[in-house]
C-alpha cells in the first residue's frame, strides 16, 4: 500500500507498470492467416498495475457519480449502469412517447466511432478532465498512465524486443472506458444543447440518436442537424465515424400512419430505415416485439448444443453434473439473453406464448443432458436435474435488476 500511496501522492504511474506482453494466437479455421484479423491477442499485465488501477478508478468512479460530471446518457464503466438497464432505458422512452396524447412516430440513428479509443487525444482529454473540475492528481496521475507505455510480442514461442505502442488510449482497460466517456461528454451536451424532440444514449463508442415528431420528414431534418454537430466534434476531436455502419430504424406501432420509406441523405450516402436493427447484442423492431431476437436465441442455442455435444463426446466426456454446470452457466444464460427486458414488457398472454418456445429450448436441453428418453416427462426431468422453471428463472433474474438499479 506505501508503493500505492505514493504513485497517488506524486501523481505517477511507473514505467514498470506500463510494460506489457502479448501473447498472438492464431484463430481456427480460417484459410490465409496473413491478414491481421485473423489473429486473436491476449494481453498479459503487470498484477501491481491492475491494483493500482482498481484504486484509481474506485477514486474516480465515486468523484463522477457524487458531483455527477457525467450525463445520464452516457452508460457502461459507471456504478450501476449495466447492458440491460441501457436498453430498458432505451425502451422505456420510446414506450413514453408511445403513450402521449399526440401520436408520434420515433426515427433511431445508430452511429459508430472507428477505433475509438486510438483516436483519443491526450489534450483534449485532460482539458475535459480540467473542464469538469477533476481533482488535479486524477489529471496528472492520468498524464502519466497514458504516456510512454511498452509492450513485447509472443509468437511461436519467440518474444520480441520491448517497443513503445502508439495508441492513445489501450482498449479493453475499464479505467479507458471512463476516460473516453470524459473524452465525448462534449458530443452528448452538444446533441442535447439543440432544443428540439430528441434523445441521444452513448454506450461508449455506440452513440444512438432518438428523434420522436409527427412527420418523419421533420425527423429527417432533425437528424440530419444532430449529425452535423457530430461531424463537428469529429473534426475538433480527430475522431472518425464509420458511415458504413449507420443505421437507422423507427419505432411505431401503426406503420399506415406515417412514411416509413422515407430516408436520409447523408453527406454522400443515403440511410435507409431497416425493419429491425441490432443494439447492444439484442434485436429491436419497430413495434418492440421480441420475434427477432427469439430467433436469434433459437439460432445460437443450435451452436450451443453442437458444442456441448462435442464437449461430451470427444473432449472429456462430461459426465451428468458437469454437463449441467455447462447447461447452466452457459446454454441457459444464452437462452434468457437480457430477459429482464423483454421479460417484462408484454402482457401476461403474451409472456406465456413466448416463454413456452424458450421452455422447448429447455426441455430439448434437459433431455440431452440428462441422456433421458423424449418421452420422459418433463417436470420429472427439471426435478431430477435440479433445474427450476424457466419462467422461476426468469422473474429471479428481472428481480436482481431491479434490486441492483
Amino acid at each position: 500500500m506505501s508503493l500505492f500511496n505514493a504513485c497517488i501522492t506524486y501523481k505517477y504511474h511507473s514505467k514498470q507498470f506500463k510494460k506489457t506482453q502479448i501473447i498472438v494466437l492464431c484463430k481456427s479455421k480460417k484459410s490465409d492467416y496473413i491478414d491481421s484479423k485473423t489473429y486473436r491477442l491476449i494481453a498479459l499485465l503487470n498484477i501491481m498495475s491492475k491494483a493500482l488501477k482498481s484504486i484509481m478508478i474506485k477514486r474516480l468512479s465515486d468523484i463522477v457519480e457524487t458531483y455527477c460530471m457525467l450525463s445520464n446518457a452516457q452508460m457502461r464503466a459507471r456504478r450501476k449502469w449495466f447492458v440491460i438497464l441501457t436498453l430498458n432505458l432505451l425502451i422505456d422512452q420510446v414506450h413514453t412517447v408511445w403513450d402521449c396524447k399526440i401520436k408520434y412516430v420515433i426515427f433511431m440513428l445508430s452511429l459508430d466511432v472507428v477505433e475509438a479509443f486510438n483516436q483519443v487525444l491526450h489534450v483534449r482529454l485532460l482539458h475535459t478532465l480540467k473542464m469538469k473540475r477533476t481533482s488535479s492528481y486524477i489529471i496528472k496521475w492520468t498524464c502519466s498512465f497514458l504516456k510512454n507505455r511498452e509492450t513485447s510480442l509472443i509468437f511461436n514461442e519467440q518474444t520480441s524486443d520491448m517497443r513503445e505502442i502508439n495508441a492513445n488510449i489501450l482498449q479493453r482497460f475499464f479505467i479507458s472506458s471512463i476516460l473516453f466517456l470524459f473524452f465525448n461528454a462534449s458530443l452528448i451536451e452538444k446533441c442535447k444543447a439543440l432544443r428540439i424532440k430528441i434523445e441521444v444514449l452513448d454506450f461508449v463508442n455506440d452513440i444512438n440518436i432518438l428523434v420522436y415528431d409527427r412527420f418523419t420528414e421533420e425527423i429527417c431534418k432533425t437528424l440530419s442537424k444532430a449529425h452535423d454537430v457530430c461531424m463537428k466534434w469529429a473534426c475538433t476531436h480527430d475522431a472518425t465515424f464509420a458511415s458504413e455502419k449507420y443505421e437507422l430504424m423507427h419505432f411505431t406501432r401503426k406503420s399506415k400512419r406515417f412514411n416509413m420509406m422515407t430516408s436520409i441523405q447523408i453527406e454522400n450516402s443515403v440511410i435507409k430505415s431497416k425493419s429491425d436493427v441490432q443494439v447492444l447484442e439484442m434485436q429491436l423492431n419497430m413495434k418492440l416485439q421480441w420475434d427477432a431476437h427469439f430467433q436469434q436465441i433459437k439460432m445460437n442455442h443450435v451452436i450451443r448444443m453442437l458444442t456441448l455435444s462435442c464437449l461430451e463426446v470427444f473432449t472429456w466426456e462430461a459426465i451428468f453434473t458437469k454437463a449441467r454446470q455447462v447447461y447452466s452457466a452457459v446454454v441457459r444464460s444464452e437462452i434468457a439473453f437480457e430477459a429482464s427486458v423483454w421479460h417484462q414488457r408484454n402482457k401476461k398472454d403474451e409472456l406465456l406464448s413466448k416463454e413456452c418456445r424458450l421452455e422447448t429450448l429447455q426441455n430439448q436441453t434437459l433431455h440431452h443432458v440428462a441422456e433421458a428418453f423424449k418421452r420422459v416427462n418433463i417436470e420429472t426431468l427439471e426435478t431430477e436435474t435440479y433445474m427450476s422453471l424457466l419462467y422461476v428463472h426468469l422473474n429471479m433474474l428481472q428481480n436482481k435488476i431491479m434490486l441492483h438499479s
